[in-house]
């Protein structure tokens, strides 16, 4: 049993060293890629204003340009995000507050592909943690957008809030959905960095989100739910 928890602990270390390292690399490309990303955006949104008197194919290219470049500097905002996690202030967060803005940001898509939110708890326990509301809410953000693409259409969101435990306490927060699930040979790595199951994706969802936890002292948890669905879980310090 020693023996095993020692290779455990190695394997640990070794895989900490391999992402400290590919979050340098990362960060180090990134910041070469963002400043002439950010000319050609800028320069394209210039000439798109000024598209009085152009062809129409000529103002379709601009706007394909600035299109894919604004869509590179978010990918470019991911990859430093991950490689260069901002640190978590110590301000009391509302927990349900965070997560009502959310799904509201989502209501639009939520109503366009027919998925109805359940809810579960008590929905008169306060939930407060010690931590940063932005990035608690780019958290919840990135899982229940996962959660939205995974359902696709006509599903359901089950969100659950509630608070455990007394010494210490916890907020728990689940999104479980009604998609495919997790690939069995993808749970093991679903949160290793740049490994996705969407066709457009970064992979780098699930990392930063694991990221933001971390700096809170919490914990993620993905599983595949009973029934079908992926099963997300958060705890974050009760304040």
């Amino acid at each position: 049993a020693r023996m095993a928890e020692e290779q455990r602990l190695i394997n640990e270390l070794h895989q900490s060293e391999k992402l400290a390292g590919m979050g340098r690399v990362v960060a180090g490309i990134a910041h070469e890629i963002r400043n002439p990303l950010g000319i050609i955006r800028s320069s394209s949104e210039l000439l798109l204003n000024r598209g009085e008197g152009k062809d129409e194919l000529t103002v379709r290219i601009l706007q394909a340009i600035y299109d894919e470049a604004c869509r590179l500097s978010r990918t470019v905002g991911d990859f430093l995000d991950y490689a260069r996690p901002r640190e978590a202030k110590k301000d009391v967060v509302d927990i349900r507050a965070v997560m009502t803005e959310v799904l509201a940001f989502f209501g639009p898509e939520l109503t366009e592909r027919e998925i109805a939110v359940l809810h579960s708890g008590k929905p008169d326990v306060p939930l407060t943690a010690r931590g940063d509301k932005d990035l608690i809410y780019r958290a919840f953000y990135n899982i229940v957008g996962n959660a939205v693409q995974a359902v696709g259409r006509a599903g359901t969101l089950t969100v659950g809030l509630s608070r455990e435990g007394r010494r210490p306490a916890r907020v728990v927060v689940t999104v479980r959905d009604t998609g495919p699930g997790i690939p069995p040979d993808m749970l093991d790595k679903i949160l290793d960095p740049f490994v996705t199951t969407k066709d457009d994706g970064t992979g780098l969802g699930l990392p930063i989100v694991a990221n933001i936890v971390a700096g809170h002292g919490g914990a993620l948890n993905l599983a595949n739910a009973e029934g079908g669905g992926a099963l997300i879980r958060v705890e974050l310090p009760a304040e």
